[in-house]
């Protein structure tokens, strides 16, 4: 019997790279640094290589091999996919390029500062304010009454006052949070109670 010729399977039958290019499946975002890449098999596909381009470098191969998934760890950043099917011709054309970003949530913040000041006469007035240290890529902060019992502020800033009692309460906690997620809350601070200026 004959040899059979490279790109020939079998007398009749010719053999090319894949002509259909993988589909990736890959999360858009994961707040954790490992997640998982898995694509399609087209026909005639032997083997497949994935490249990386990390937060808009160039191109890395990541795998080379016969297996149609990746598992990947990365710290906070984005990074982009694609892939190619390949067999003893050749390969296919690249595939469509899938993004993943990793946000990572925000370290714990901690209260400063949590006061409630009152006048010693009528009529009576108050005024509270709260503070945290900034944490880094936190997008935004949530403070709420010890003990979870009422949301007070969700916002970007690390401050708060109010004369007309709206951050008022007898402890507070606060975390910090963005796109993935919350850091846990802070120590629960109780207020130091004290008498407005202008009294």
């Amino acid at each position: 019997m004959l040899p059979r010729s490279p790109g020939r399977a079998a007398a009749g039958a010719v053999i090319g790279p894949p002509a259909i290019e993988s589909v990736i499946s890959a999360p858009g975002l994961v707040n954790v640094p490992q997640y998982s890449l898995s694509w399609s098999a087209p026909a005639n596909s032997e083997s497949f290589v994935l490249e990386e381009s990390a937060n808009g470098g160039g191109w890395t191969v990541m795998h080379n091999g016969a297996a149609n998934s990746f598992g990947a760890s990365r710290g906070k950043g984005s990074y982009a996919y694609r892939v190619r099917a390949c067999n003893f011709v050749g390969c296919s054309p690249y595939s469509g390029v899938v993004t993943v970003a990793v946000v990572l949530p925000p370290a714990a913040t901690s209260l400063y500062l949590a006061e409630w000041l009152t006048t010693r006469r009528p009529p009576y007035q108050v005024q509270c304010s709260a503070g945290w240290s900034p944490v880094a890529d936190a997008t935004e902060y949530q403070l709420e009454s010890g003990g979870g019992g009422q949301r007070l502020y969700t916002g970007p800033s690390t401050y708060v006052n109010d004369s007309g009692g709206t951050y008022c309460a007898h402890e507070y906690r606060v975390r910090a949070c963005n796109a993935g997620g919350c850091s846990p809350w802070s120590a629960e601070r109780p207020v130091t109670r004290g008498v407005l200026s202008w009294d």
